[in-house]
């Protein structure tokens, strides 16, 4: 299905952008990304190579299905089947980088927006065919995370979600379909809910920010890897579950307000791995390559485990 489809184009060339890119052309997706700067052409063609290698070393891409990314800077010859936008969250932007991918898809092609927070019915304002136009989420690094979260606004028909949904399980992508548009989706909100936990459990001084992440990677990460939470929850046993939930839910942070410790940390100059600081503390240089290449290899084989256990 994937050659099939027919050309794709990536609005934005950063992480996400690179990522989506590197997984369509992988699969054999002729892909053209666009750029506004001259002189990220060269870096983002670098990129998406780089991680289209990384593919091929993890086994999570074959060789002979590589279909080398086009990477074009100001303005697209199209038409495309597909025109995603991966660009910052800013809604003026957003709806400026989704009225130039509207105009370069024919009266049946897609338009999709790679917005992680923002409400679709807010960026479908200004299109003309908003029954084509949907949210198409990725998760970094968007090469290898399976997940895949499609939603439609208020007018998207059916059909464009059904295409959305089969582009990605043709591309190894793994997607779910949200019954409505919901600001944040679904595996951010579930990300945030579990983070204002995380920082409570830290501000309180119940255990620090190391210790936190040992609790998801060796427990809940774990466990949630294999079967996901409401599954481990039918496995503990609905009774025991209801009992717990008793006791913790009224228990747990209900704050609507920044983390102090994520203030403090920005406040002092940390940006994380990026800038050799964050809220694990200071990172040597090559740490930062050095997790990343260990997620990677362990997102490779859950993905390789999962595909798998559905043949």
């Amino acid at each position: 299905m994937s050659a099939r489809f027919g050309r794709v184009l990536v609005i934005g060339g950063g992480a996400m952008g690179t990522g989506i890119a590197a997984r369509l052309s992988a699969a054999g997706i002729e892909t053209v990304v666009l750029v506004r700067r001259p002189e990220a052409a060269a870096t983002t063609r670098d990129e998406i190579s780089r991680r289209v290698e990384h593919l091929v070393e993890l086994g999570a891409a074959s060789p002979e299905s590589v279909r080398v990314a086009t990477v074009l800077v100001g303005e697209a010859p199209g038409p495309f089947a597909l025109a995603v936008e991966s660009i910052a969250e800013d809604i003026a932007a957003k709806r400026v980088a989704l009225a130039l991918a509207e105009s370069l898809v024919p009266d049946d092609g897609i338009v999709a927006t790679n917005t992680s927070s923002l409400r679709l019915a807010d960026l479908a304002e200004g299109l003309t065919r908003p029954e084509l136009f949907a949210g198409w989420h990725w998760f970094n690094p968007a090469e290898l995370v399976p997940l895949v979260e499609v939603t439609g606004g208020p007018r998207t028909a059916p059909e464009t979600l059904e295409r959305l949904a089969a582009l990605s399980r043709a591309v190894g992508k793994e997607p779910i379909t949200l019954l409505r548009d919901h600001a944040g989706f679904v595996a951010n909100r579930l990300q945030y809910a579990l983070l204002r936990e995380a920082y409570a459990l830290v501000e309180e001084g119940v255990c620090g920010v190391a210790d936190v992440d040992r609790a998801v990677v060796a427990g809940l990460g774990a466990r949630w890897a294999a079967i996901g939470p409401f599954a481990s929850m039918d496995a503990a046993g609905l009774d025991v579950h209801e009992a717990v939930a008793e006791q913790l839910f009224p228990q747990l942070s209900r704050s609507t307000e920044v983390p102090a410790l994520l203030r403090e940390a920005r406040r002092s100059g940390a940006t994380g791995m990026k800038g050799g600081r964050g809220l694990l503390g200071d990172y040597p240089p090559g740490a930062a390559r050095e997790i990343a290449a260990r997620r990677d290899t362990v997102l490779a084989l859950l993905a390789e485990d999962r595909r798998e256990a559905e043949l």
